[in-house]
């Protein structure tokens, strides 16, 4: 059972909603939202609050974004999704706003009825989560391991530094957040020399270095007050300014706080260190996909076939993987056919060499968000979430030979 809490919302609304099988559904109009003895936080029940709250469109926006702030300052477990009274896509500034206040999602007033259903089927896995007996250690509740069945955590790695990791995992955590506006979180696992805050232009008020900290280990809201708002309409969680800050962090608090985000967003973006340091071991213990970067050149060519290898023999390379070959050019001297044969796996992504890669991330913009300029190599992140997204339908278990434009 779904218990949903609709205020200020239209007839329609909340008939859509009621319609829904295994929702309950209490509404709540403008007018008694308004009233000067009304007090929301005070009218919840602790013992039986309810699993989501939609804010409705009748409400004026500073009303709407008060109410969230308050709510998930009280109650941070339960969803909040605003209805914005606009029909079509929500727009950016509204989006971050939302997810500043506190809010998990935004639904434009003519949102589809896949949307709605997702977002009900959302609130319904949390609630379960949240009423199942935590576990405890210690003393202390420990996260639990199996994060809700719609997260999926996609870990970016290669042997190598330089290779492009960094610009693979900022825009694609740009294009799924044009799909998923605040369900995408973006890590920044390089624990010594992580430049995702330069490569997005944010200055963080919080790093990893702090998400690390027994304090966030036993409550997920002060994990999420860790994460940086990009205007993108997605989290960051941002590598920490000491080289030296994370030299004690071991495997376990990486998997626990992996599993910590994964109760809260749809999609976990890891950027990972060059080599396989013990934080990328960790990673890809809770990794549903791996996105597994190469350039056209020897020496990272053999280090991929090592690593691959490597993890394939100790049980860590996940089945869901996307062989990447960045920086390509057909003046390499090496084509896409001999890095297949060299690694022993299909290439499925090509992004060709473009000097504007590198441009952009020194201007703090990448290029997903100047998708005029970034040419080929949006087009390249396009295909790269797309088949991220249909991995182990039946059109993607017959390789299609690729080779450099």
């Amino acid at each position: 059972m779904t218990r949903a809490l609709i205020l200020a919302g239209t007839g329609e609304f909340v008939a859509r909603v009621n319609v829904h099988p295994g929702t309950q559904v209490v509404s709540l109009s403008r007018d008694t939202i308004e009233s000067e003895r009304f007090d929301l936080i005070r009218s919840l029940d602790p013992q039986s609050l309810p699993d989501i709250i939609f804010v409705g469109a009748a409400l004026p926006m500073e009303k709407a974004l008060d109410i969230g702030r308050k709510i998930d300052e009280t109650y941070p477990l339960i969803d909040l999704v605003l209805v914005d009274r606009r029909a079509g896509e929500v727009p950016a500034d509204t989006v971050v706003e939302a997810m500043r206040a506190g809010f998990r999602d935004v639904l434009p007033a003519d949102m589809v009825e896949d949307r709605l259903r997702d977002v009900l089927r959302r609130a319904e896995l949390h609630g379960l989560k949240a009423e199942a007996p935590p576990a405890v250690l210690g003393g202390k509740p420990v996260v639990p391991s199996q994060p809700p069945e719609e997260s999926r955590t996609i870990t970016v790695i290669s042997p190598k530094g330089g290779v492009g990791k960094t610009s693979i995992a900022t825009n694609m955590a740009i294009g799924l957040a044009e799909d998923f506006p605040s369900e995408v979180v973006l890590v920044d696992l390089d624990l010594q020399f992580g430049d995702v805050a330069s490569a997005l232009n944010l200055t963080p008020t919080h790093t990893i270095e702090e998400a690390l900290t027994p304090s966030a280990a036993a409550d997920n809201l002060v994990v999420k007050t860790m994460l940086t708002v990009h205007s993108a309409g997605f989290h960051v969680l941002c590598g920490a300014e000491s080289p030296a800050a994370n030299d004690e962090v071991t495997g376990l608090q990486i998997v626990r706080l992996i599993n910590q985000l994964s109760t809260q967003f749809r999609f976990v973006i890891i950027d990972t260190a060059g080599g396989l340091p013990e934080a990328t071991l960790a990673a890809l213990e809770v990794t549903d996909d791996v996105v597994i970067v190469s350039t056209m050149d020897v020496a990272c060519v053999r280090g991929v076939r090592r690593a691959v290898d490597m993890l394939a023999q100790i049980g860590l390379l996940p089945a869901s993987r996307v062989l990447t070959l960045n920086l390509a050019s057909n003046q390499s001297g090496m084509k896409v056919k001999d890095v297949e044969a060299a690694v022993g796996l299909p290439v499925d992504i090509v992004i060709a060499r473009s000097n504007d890669v590198q441009l952009a991330a020194n201007h703090g913009v990448p290029l997903m968000l100047n998708k005029k300029k970034g040419g080929p190599f949006v087009k390249s992140i396009r295909a790269l979430i797309t088949h991220l997204e249909n991995m182990g339908s039946p059109s993607q278990r017959t390789h299609k030979r690729l080779d450099v434009a």
